[in-house]
């Protein structure tokens, strides 16, 4: 009886654990494999966000040093949930919490609100359109010339965003930072181009440079710089709009 037991329990395990999915976190991208071994055979290849079926473990374990980072898993055999891809990679770049998806900005509303408002900026009206607020503004600056107008601030939203702005240099143009839990970088180059939207004037349009992590005027003229920083645990876009 308790044979029997043990491989009921060991069936039901494995189904379970068969079910489970992963997303793929390595930002170039997570090579497939035919067999458990880095010599063996690329067959494909999973980009960053891709979704995963875990279809076991083998118990394998490997280390793989990143830019002087040495990070510990084991070879785990999957198929990509969207096509037929199945082979075995390195578990040490898979996460079981779902990479974090923008809201897709209404362009045409938030074009609406910075010809309505006063002292707004375009990213701080999107997050206060789709993002519940989780503080209050903290860190506060007031310009020098009149102490009752806010020129800095810093605010958190749900799902983990930090805002923070910085206006307070007369002329000195804005600088808007914002954190938020990583995110699929297709999907983030896609957000970055909807926010520039709103306010681009088409005198030196932006584009993508520097291995898609910098978007800017394509020669050094006024306008809006954005940068991309990935870091550990988070994705971080830096703006700056001024000469």
């Amino acid at each position: 009886m308790k044979i029997v037991i043990t491989i009921v329990l060991l069936i039901i395990t494995s189904s379970i654990f068969g079910q489970d999915t992963s997303f793929v976190i390595a930002e170039n991208g997570l090579i497939v494999r035919e067999s458990p071994n880095l010599k063996s055979e690329k067959i494909g290849k999973l980009y960053y966000g891709s979704e995963v079926r875990i279809i076991k473990e083998t118990g394998i374990k490997i280390e793989i040093n990143d830019s002087g980072r040495t990070i510990s898993g084991q070879w785990l055999e999957i198929q990509k949930i969207s096509g037929n891809l199945k082979g075995f990679v390195f578990s040490g770049y898979l996460t079981g919490d779902e990479i974090f998806a923008f809201i897709k900005p209404n362009v045409a509303k938030l074009k609406g609100q910075m010809k309505s408002e006063q002292n707004t900026e375009v990213i701080y009206n999107y997050l206060s359109n789709n993002y519940d607020p989780t503080s209050e503004k903290f860190q506060l600056e007031y310009y020098d010339w009149d102490k009752s107008i806010i020129c800095s601030f810093s605010q958190e939203f749900k799902t983990g965003i930090k805002y923070s702005i910085y206006e307070c240099k007369e002329g000195g143009g804005i600088s808007v930072e914002l954190e938020f839990p990583k995110t699929n970088r297709k999907n983030l180059m896609n957000w970055i181009e909807s926010i520039y939207q709103v306010e681009n004037n088409d005198i030196d349009p932006n584009v993508w440079k520097d291995n898609n992590t910098k978007f800017e005027p394509k020669e050094i003229n006024p306008g809006c710089y954005y940068k991309i920083e990935e870091k550990e645990n988070s994705t971080l876009v830096e703006l700056f709009c001024g000469c």
